[in-house]
């Protein structure tokens, strides 16, 4: 389920209900009145709640899921197990986006601070929780409930969102934002970076349907990273940063991500959603990492690289789509042969 301390929830609603509210085909025979709490993942879905399917990769989890409704493509009907209720949708993705709308009719604003804040600076709401021998600067905003943790250091203009919780030792740089997040000890994060804002998340159409992004973002211990560096919090799940690992300038992490432990990012790369990245994996300028791919341990991406294709631990991977790097360093040592010989397809030679 969302974290109550970040998201409002709605309901509960009767199955018939949300059918028909996303133009969802109820089985012949389901309990339309049966009530359903949440809309969750998959695989953390409880017995009261909707998950979705929105690629057929992941039916095979549904023989495994507690949830009690699932949102299926209708060509996927038959796939659905005898203890799940099948509605069946023309496009899940937009079904999904739906449900969480009605769930969390707030989530897919951009919402100020709620609560009173008091006069002065810094603005620190009274239910906020603040540890010992912080340093707070003018102009720092922290917002209903959080807590900061002691020995933390707070620069000029950093905002911290509702419910957030920072860990002991802590830094946060001039301008940096945190909101939805929940960070470990001795985490630095540098000027102008923002962390926890929406994720990417829109169902295509002819109007694109914006998909609440109901997750968090779950920084570890001994973390840094750059200036203006952004993390994207998780549509249900989690994106998390692990233990250790260090974000250069400009770095970009979209909704559910998974970095290992002691993941080295440096300046201008990215990653899409719902990749993992496992521990002590190196990641060069400018690279960019496809969405929904697995990276093992100790894989090392080379600069400006493109993955486009999951690979097993210890690769070191370089060009455009990336490959083992002996194999990119032969195929550039053949083509420079081939340039350098004048023998080249439709030469006569």
């Amino acid at each position: 389920m969302a974290d109550p301390r970040f998201f409002t929830r709605a309901g509960p609603f009767t199955i018939g209900d949300i059918a028909s509210q996303i133009g969802a085909q109820m089985p012949d025979g389901a309990d339309a009145g049966r009530l359903i709490n949440d809309i969750e993942d998959i695989a953390t879905a409880s017995n009261d709640s909707l998950c979705f399917v929105t690629d057929k990769k992941y039916l095979p989890q549904l023989a495994e899921t507690r949830a009690a409704a699932v949102l299926v493509g209708k060509a996927h009907v038959d796939a659905c197990p005898p203890h799940i209720i099948a509605l069946a949708c023309d496009d899940p993705h937009a079904g999904m986006a739906r449900a969480a709308q009605a769930f969390y009719p707030d989530a897919a604003l951009a919402r100020p601070m709620r609560g009173q804040m008091p006069a002065g600076a810094p603005a620190i709401h009274p239910t906020a929780k603040i540890g010992q021998n912080c340093q707070i600067a003018d102009s720092v905003t922290i917002g209903a409930n959080a807590e900061i943790g002691d020995n933390t250091h707070l620069a000029a203009h950093a905002v911290i969102g509702e419910g957030v919780a920072l860990g002991r030792d802590c830094t946060l740089g001039a301008g940096a934002v945190v909101g939805y997040s929940l960070v470990g000890d001795r985490v630095t994060i540098h000027a102008g970076s923002c962390i926890g804002q929406c994720g990417f998340g829109f169902a295509p159409g002819k109007a694109h349907l914006k998909v609440p992004q109901l997750g968090r973002v779950i920084i570890q211990a001994d973390v840094e990273m750059g200036a203006n560096c952004t993390i994207d919090r998780g549509t249900l799940g989690d994106t998390i940063i692990g233990e250790g690992s260090k974000l250069d300038n400009l770095v970009h992490l979209a909704h559910n991500v998974v970095l290992g432990r002691h993941v080295f990012m440096a300046g201008q790369s990215g990653i899409a959603g719902g990749t993992h990245i496992g521990d002590y994996c190196q990641v060069g300028g400018q690279a960019g990492i496809y969405g929904h791919l697995t990276l093992g341990a100790h894989v090392v991406v080379g600069a400006k690289s493109s993955v486009t294709r999951s690979f097993p631990d210890n690769t070191q991977l370089m060009g455009i789509p990336a490959r083992p790097a002996r194999e990119f360093l032969r195929e550039t040592a053949t083509l420079k042969r081939l340039a350098k010989s004048g023998d080249t397809p439709g030469s006569g030679k």
